[in-house]
């Protein structure tokens, strides 16, 4: 079998596939090996970022002070200190003083839609931050209006203690508290399994991540896993160093969807 090169002519040389020894396949003949991309989700934590100011989470930027992670302003951290209040970036930064004193004797409906008026005027009409799926509520305790961001699920609290209210994120997506199918195996287990709502095929397999704190490789420690039923990789998370339960599965949960239930086990599945 020969070749011509680009750019030469007459001379044929002989070219071969790479072949390995010991099976003697050539290596374009095994689909199994080839490498395949998937998406990667960094989590974040507070303690890589130079500091947090006015919800603006800061890090080094080349050309100036400190450029916000999450907006992308750069100025000098004193400018973010005395010029801001709230991230467009980060809507559970924004934070908006209560209403008249004449409002909050009112009845719920009415400090609810007040609350989430005036939440929205200020995130959304002056610092621009660009939410979607707005819908008021007057007949919840805490919640005056729920939004997206970012493929994220927010709510607007209207009973912030200091006479203020601002958004957060739902925990879990506005789903309830993932339940660990066997808690017993706190104290032991080496990998959790977690399933998700909203990750189920039309056939109805459902996928799954891995996360294995107990790993020999630390890198693979900080690496969450999201399969498919077959068993392929499809996406992966990280979360630099071994955080707490509450902020590993929060980190879960924003990038792979609400949780429905996990699984504690002693085995590892790779």
């Amino acid at each position: 079998m020969g070749s011509t090169r680009d750019g030469e002519t007459g001379k044929r040389e002989t070219f071969m596939d790479p072949v390995c020894k010991p099976c003697g396949e050539s290596f374009v003949r095994r689909p199994a090996l080839k490498a395949r991309l998937v998406p990667l989700h960094v989590h974040m934590p507070e303690s890589v970022f130079i500091e947090i100011v006015e919800g603006h989470r800061l890090v080094k930027d080349p050309e100036h002070e400190a450029r916000c992670f999450d907006c992308g302003t750069t100025g000098r951290v004193n400018w973010f200190r005395f010029q801001t209040n709230g991230c467009p970036g980060r809507p559970e930064s924004i934070e908006v003083l209560r209403h008249s004193r004449d409002m909050v004797h009112a009845e719920l409906h009415e400090r609810a839609t007040a609350s989430a008026t005036e939440w929205r005027e200020y995130a959304v009409d002056f610092i621009h931050t660009h939410i979607e799926d707005w819908r008021v509520v007057t007949d919840d305790d805490e919640y005056s209006a729920y939004f997206t961001f970012r493929d994220r699920e927010y709510g607007v609290r209207h009973d912030l203690p200091g006479g203020r209210f601002g958004a957060e994120k739902l925990p879990n997506r506005g789903r309830p508290k993932p339940d660990i199918v066997n808690p017993e195996l706190e104290g032991s287990y080496k990998q959790a399994v977690f399933h998700f709502h909203n990750r189920v095929t039309e056939s109805g397999s459902a996928y799954f991540a891995t996360w294995t704190p107990s790993h020999a490789n630390v890198t693979d420690r900080e690496l969450i896993i999201l399969y498919a039923p077959e068993g392929q990789i499809v996406e992966i998370l990280r979360v630099p160093g071994l955080r707490g339960w509450d902020e590993t599965t929060g980190a879960v949960c924003d990038a792979f969807g609400p949780i429905s239930y996990v699984v504690l086990q002693t085995r590892i599945y790779e």
